[in-house]
């Protein structure tokens, strides 16, 4: 379990600095596809966190 949050908040990292590294390139492309990994990782983070928390209080 802890391996996937360190995954996700890995990919998250990353695309923030794909975001930074899209600026400093005038690239959209690369910032989009930045957004797009940080939200995918953000929304796994979120179900995995709130399964772990129903998980818990069953």
């Amino acid at each position: 379990m802890q391996l996937m949050f360190v995954l996700i908040a890995t990919a998250v990292v990353a695309g923030f600095v794909g975001i930074g590294i899209g600026v400093a390139e005038g690239s959209a492309a690369i910032i989009l596809g930045s957004l797009v990994l940080s939200g995918v990782a953000t929304s796994f983070g979120i179900q995995l966190r709130r399964r772990i928390l129903s998980d818990h209080q069953s």
